[in-house]
C-alpha cells in the first residue's frame, strides 16, 4: 500500500462508523427481542435490511464525489415523481409506500430526504443568505417547500417536519442567527400556540421585545406581526381543513393521554409503564413482560426506545443516548474541521436529520411529545428508513475522505 492510501484510509472516521456498528447491533437485538415468536419474521428481514443498508453506504462511498455535486438537481427532481405518484394513484389509501418485487416497501418520501439534503447543500454552498436581504431565501424556500409540501400532503407530518430539522440547522450554518430561525419559525409557533390564548400572547411579547432590542426596522416589525396574526388565526383552518383525524388524536392525547386509555392514549400510557418498569438494569434480554406479552403496540418501530428501557434499564438508555451523541459530536466535527463548505453543509443537514428522530422518537416514547411515528437511527425497524441513513452517512464520509475535493 502506498503513502496515497495510507493518507486516504486516515481519512476514514472510523469512530464514527463504528459508533453507527454498534448502534445497529443494539438494533438488531431489541427488533429480535421484541418480535420474538411473532408472525412477520421481522428480525430476519431487518437483518436483510442492515445489509442492504451497509452495501449501499459502501457504494456511496465508492462513488466519486464529483457525481453527487453534479447530480443534485437531477437527483432532486427525479425524487419528486415517486411522491406524485403516492398523492395521485394513493390519494385515498393510508399507504406511504410503493411496493416493489421481493416484498420490499419503498418510501418516496426516503428518497426526497437524500435529494434534499445534496441539492440544499449545493445551493447554500456558494450563495450567501440573510434575512436583511430576502431575495437570497426564495431560492432554498423553493427547494424545501416542494418536497415538503408533497410529504405533507401524503399524508407524513413526521417526516415533513424532518426535512424543517435539516433545512433549518443548514440555513443556520449558513449564515442565519437563532433570531432569524426564530423570526422564520413564528409563524409556525402561532398556529400551535393559538388555541391556547396565554401562550400565543407571550409568543408576541417575545416578538416585540427581540425586534425592539435588535432595533428591527418599522416594515419588517409591521410585517412579522401582521404574517403572525394570519398565521393564528389560520390555525382553525388548519385543524379543521389540514389535520387529519388521527392527527387531532395525537395532539389532544399529548395534552390528556387519559382522555382515551384504551384508544389513541395507549400507546404513551404502556410505553411509560415499560420504561419505567426497567428501573435501574432492566428486566433483562428477552425477559420484558410488556413486549413479551403484547401490551405494547409498534413496539419494534417507533416504539423501539421503550423495548430497550424495559430490558436494559436507566444504564441501557443511558448508553444509547451516549452513542446518539457521540455519532452527532463526529458529524459536527466533520463539519467544522472540513474546508469544503459543500461537505460541511451535508454533515450539518445530516445532523438535523438524526438529532431530529432521535429527540422526537425518545420524546415521544416517555410522553413529553404526542406520538409522531418517527423511526429512531440504525435501531427501529424499517427497510426505507435505515437504507436512506447509510446512503446519507456514505455520501459524507465519501466527501469526508476525499478532503477538499470540492
Amino acid at each position: 500500500m502506498n503513502r496515497t492510501d495510507n493518507s486516504q484510509q486516515q481519512k476514514w472516521d472510523w469512530l464514527l462508523l463504528g459508533t453507527v456498528g454498534v448502534l445497529l447491533a443494539i438494533g438488531l437485538a431489541v427488533v429480535y427481542s421484541a418480535t420474538l415468536g411473532e408472525p412477520g419474521h421481522h428480525w430476519q428481514k431487518q437483518v436483510l435490511f442492515a445489509g442492504m443498508g451497509v452495501v449501499a453506504m459502501a457504494g456511496m462511498c465508492l462513488i466519486p464525489p464529483r457525481f453527487f455535486y453534479a447530480a443534485a438537481y437531477p437527483l432532486y427532481f427525479i425524487s419528486l415523481i415517486p411522491l406524485l405518484y403516492i398523492i395521485i394513484f394513493k390519494a385515498n389509501s393510508v399507504e406511504r409506500w410503493i411496493a416493489l418485487p421481493g416484498g420490499f416497501n419503498l418510501q418516496p418520501s426516503e428518497l426526497s430526504k437524500v435529494a434534499l439534503l445534496l441539492v440544499m447543500a449545493r445551493l447554500l454552498s456558494f450563495q450567501p443568505i440573510s434575512l436583511s436581504q430576502p431575495r437570497t431565501l426564495l431560492a432554498p424556500t423553493l427547494l424545501f417547500i416542494v418536497p415538503f409540501a408533497l410529504v405533507l400532503k401524503e399524508p407524513n407530518l413526521s417526516t415533513a417536519l424532518s426535512f424543517v430539522a435539516m433545512t433549518g440547522m443548514m440555513l443556520f450554518f449558513s449564515g442565519l442567527s437563532v433570531r432569524d430561525l426564530f423570526f422564520l419559525a413564528s409563524p409556525v409557533l402561532s398556529v400551535a400556540l393559538t388555541f391556547n390564548h396565554i401562550a400565543w400572547a407571550l409568543l408576541f411579547m417575545v416578538l416585540i421585545a427581540i425586534m425592539w432590542w435588535t432595533r428591527a426596522s418599522l416594515k419588517a416589525f409591521v410585517l412579522l406581526i401582521l404574517v403572525n396574526i394570519a398565521a393564528g388565526y389560520g390555525a382553525i383552518f388548519v385543524w379543521n381543513k389540514l389535520l387529519y383525524a388521527h392527527q387531532r388524536d395525537r395532539i389532544l392525547t399529548f395534552m390528556s393521554p387519559m382522555r382515551d386509555p384504551q384508544g389513541a392514549g395507549y400507546q404513551v400510557l404502556q410505553s411509560k409503564v415499560a420504561i419505567g418498569s426497567g428501573k435501574l438494569i432492566g428486566k433483562g434480554y428477552l425477559h420484558g413482560t410488556q413486549t413479551n406479552l403484547s401490551f405494547l403496540p409498534e413496539e419494534h418501530t417507533d416504539f423501539i426506545y421503550s423495548v430497550l428501557g424495559e430490558q436494559f434499564g436507566f444504564l441501557g438508555c443511558v448508553v444509547v443516548l451516549g452513542l446518539y451523541l457521540f455519532m452527532l459530536q463526529r458529524l459536527l466535527r466533520i463539519a467544522s474541521d472540513s474546508r469544503s463548505r459543500y461537505t460541511s453543509l451535508l454533515a450539518v443537514g445530516l445532523t438535523g436529520i438524526f438529532s431530529f428522530h432521535v429527540l422526537v422518537n425518545i420524546s415521544m416514547t416517555v410522553g413529553i411529545m404526542p406520538v409522531t411515528g418517527l423511526p429512531l437511527p440504525f435501531l427501529s425497524y424499517g427497510g426505507s428508513f435505515l437504507i436512506s441513513c447509510f446512503i446519507m452517512l456514505g455520501i459524507v464520509i465519501n466527501f469526508k475522505a476525499h478532503g477538499e475535493y470540492l
